[in-house]
């Protein structure tokens, strides 16, 4: 076993911190695989081969942290003014002019239109995107698009762990220039292989995100068939996350013919049941090193307006040029946003991350287990935000059980679905003085 990985095996992988990312087998030649685990896909020696990692890749894991206030220097020449969402130059609120792509897309279609843009106008050749289905109905996969219809084929967004970055080796044989898609971890393990010369990530002019407040293991899926009395994973032709009207909803097509169905808001009670790790430990909410990164534009204005809206963020220079352009040109319509409004879209989830992440963090530390190290962390956090956070923890910890997870497949979608959604608002409501409080004056510090 190389030294990188065996680093990489036992601060990440074995400690539990793995995002999935894929960043380690894209590097590996092929000495490794990600093996599917109840706990998300992990690394693995492939059969009959000696794992071959170098220390770019150690040093490019998200898994055991990225240190982001050397990162934004690195990419943004600064820190940000605002530590929870980022440096940025604008933002927006606004969605693709062309509305099938709207339709298709997780909220507004922008991420879908700007890689359509960026291949139509010469800007890149081709773009790493993860597209459903492949290679199975229920899985799936990283492809460099090189077409519209490869790009629209890859549009809406994916719940469970896809290790995007699996794809490094294609990046560097591949002839031309590329955009790029991917989850915070994903990007930041690719922003620190640009720093370190990578040839395929150097060859990435665009970095486009969305917005990644919570991820859940497959096994969400699993149990969503299993209490519809599907039991063979075979059974499935089609899976999508987001379809229909925004804000969308999990559609499931079978073999037999039967459609399943369950509105965004009403799926999520699977959360708790199967939230990942990562997402728990990661304090990247924004995509921040991203040029563009994109997320739901929740407002009541917009949500009664239906059709689908995004929050647009323009962080560096490039993608503030990019949108302009596109706007220019009639692909987008964008309006511009003050900072406190788009802070209010997800105010529950800047606290989930900002400050829950840190609290978490601290909690695992104190038992003597290994965390990321982001660089950074809240200067205070209220002793009522640690009491909130005491109350989510129990929850998660009661639903994680092998006997609650049993227990909520008895339950009809309508009825716990409807449950959970009313559940979920009223513990909002109830949290929110406590999860408001000193939120708008946090104060972070640089940890060396």
């Amino acid at each position: 076993m190389s030294d990188a990985f065996s680093r990489i095996s036992s601060q990440v992988i074995d400690a539990g911190l793995c995002t999935h990312c894929g960043t380690c087998v894209g590097l590996s030649g092929g000495t490794l695989q990600m093996r599917s685990t109840p706990d998300g896909p992990l690394p693995a020696a492939t059969p009959g081969k000696q794992p071959r990692l170098d220390q770019m890749a150690y040093e490019a894991c998200p898994g055991k942290g990225i240190h982001y206030p050397t990162a934004w220097r690195d990419l943004f020449g600064k820190h940000p003014q605002n530590w929870l969402i980022g440096c940025y130059q604008r933002l927006f609120v606004g969605y693709s002019l062309v509305p099938e792509i709207r339709r298709r897309g997780a909220s507004g279609g922008v991420i879908t239109q700007t890689l359509i843009y960026l291949l139509e106008k010469g800007l890149v050749d081709g773009a790493v995107v993860l597209c459903q289905g492949r290679p199975k109905p229920w899985r799936a996969e990283p492809i460099i698009a090189q077409s519209v219809k490869e790009v629209r084929a890859a549009s809406q967004s994916v719940y469970v762990p896809a290790p995007v970055n699996t794809i490094l080796a294609d990046m560097e044989t591949f002839d031309g220039r590329l955009a790029y898609v991917g989850l915070p971890d994903q990007v930041a393990a690719l922003r620190q292989l640009q720093k370190l010369g990578h040839r395929g990530a150097s060859k990435v002019d665009y970095v486009l995100g969305p917005y990644v407040g919570t991820s859940m293991y497959f096994g969400a899926v699993e149990s969503y068939l299993r209490s519809n009395g599907i039991d063979d994973l075979n059974e499935i032709i089609e899976l999508r996350y987001r379809e229909g009207e925004w804000p969308g909803y999990l559609q499931i097509r079978t073999r037999s013919g039967l459609v399943l169905r369950a509105r965004k808001f009403y799926y999520n009670y699977l959360i708790p049941f199967y939230i990942t790790q990562s997402s728990l430990l990661a304090v990247d909410f924004t995509n921040e090193l991203t040029d563009v990164s994109v997320g739901d534009a929740w407002h009541p204005r917009y949500e009664k307006q239906g059709g689908g809206f995004s929050v647009v963020v323009a962080r560096s220079k490039k993608g503030e040029s990019l949108l302009a352009s596109m706007q220019q040109d009639g692909a987008l319509t964008l309006e511009e946003i003050a900072l406190a409004e788009a802070l209010s879209m997800h105010a529950h989830m800047f606290d989930f991350k900002k400050r829950g992440a840190f609290i978490r963090q601290s909690w695992r530390n104190g038992r003597g287990r290994r965390v990321p190290d982001y660089g950074y962390r809240p200067m205070s956090i209220p002793f009522s935000r640690r009491v909130v956070e005491l109350g989510i923890a129990f929850v998660f910890g009661i639903c994680r059980t092998r006997f609650a997870r049993k227990m909520v497949e008895l339950v009809p979608l309508s009825l716990i679905g409807f449950s959970f959604d009313v559940l979920r608002r009223a513990w909002k409501k109830a949290s929110q003085p406590a999860k408001r409080k000193g939120m708008n004056d946090v104060s972070f510090e640089i940890v060396t």
